[in-house]
């Protein structure tokens, strides 16, 4: 299976303050990292720094075999695409406006609008169920619709590697399910790789493949995601009791916090 992402002792040092320190994890072509972790703990950092925004201090990190360092952000803008929050931003654009910008990586300030390009819209318009609204200003969408529409622009990018920050914060149960399925649909019947930050242990344990846990810029636990619900791990991550139980439906074993000291 191929590495599409070989990250390598990374630390990142910012004002005397290192926020992270010394991390390290691969993903093949196909994979769903969750990044968990109290706040402050680097996730923010980690996803910055894998989009270029934030350069490492020491540690390497390659992206399909070619450093991270040596790459313009025009090609690595055709290698990961980015899904802010669903903060309730104020974005001035129509929907097909905005969703047409995920092409800007291929184009410059007087290219043409070809027909790939449009091929790959209208495959994350289909994919993201997001032509009902095409026609709509961004800022009349409710959150679960803005957060298909930022996908739906991320697709457009057509990359192999997707990072989502947090992507169900701000939405109400209905939506968070409905944004979470479209993630899983991606990643199973799409192959694109995801590197999502999330609060949601219970989800990070049942649909991501691995799990990067991280406290106050450190690795403090790295594995399959099947494994990271047991009382030690989630304590020593949290400083919190947990309780476990089955989901009636599913059967599959959920963290709860506990009141008891």
């Amino acid at each position: 299976m191929t590495t599409l992402l070989d990250v390598s002792d990374i630390t990142v040092k910012v004002d005397d303050k290192i926020l992270l320190s010394d991390t390290s994890f691969q993903l093949q072509q196909g994979d769903y990292l969750c990044v968990l972790g109290p706040n402050g703990a680097g996730k923010s950092t980690l996803l910055k720094t894998l989009m270029g925004i934030i350069k490492p201090t020491a540690g390497t990190i390659f992206l399909n075999q070619q450093s991270l360092s040596q790459l313009s952000q025009k090609h690595l803008a055709q290698q990961l695409s980015y899904v802010p929050q669903a903060h309730g931003r104020q974005l001035h654009f129509t929907v097909a406006d905005f969703i047409k910008m995920g092409r800007y990586a291929y184009h410059t300030a007087f290219s043409d609008w070809l027909a790939e390009d449009q091929h790959a819209m209208d495959q994350a318009i289909s994919i993201t169920d997001t032509e009902p609204f095409l026609h709509r200003q961004m800022n009349t969408l409710s959150g679960g619709e803005v957060q298909r529409v930022m996908i739906a622009a991320a697709l457009c990018q057509q990359t192999p590697l997707l990072l989502l920050d947090e992507p169900t914060s701000f939405l109400d149960p209905h939506h968070q399910v409905e944004v979470h399925q479209l993630i899983r649909q991606l990643n199973e019947q799409h192959n694109i790789t995801i590197i999502e930050v999330s609060h949601d242990l219970n989800h990070a344990g049942q649909h991501s493949k691995h799990i990067l846990a991280l406290k106050q810029g450190k690795t403090l636990w790295y594995g399959d995601s099947s494994d990271l619900l047991q009382a030690s791990h989630l304590h020593d991550l949290y400083g919190q009791q947990f309780v476990f139980t089955n989901h009636p439906q599913t059967g599959a074993v959920v963290a709860l916090p506990s009141e008891s000291p």
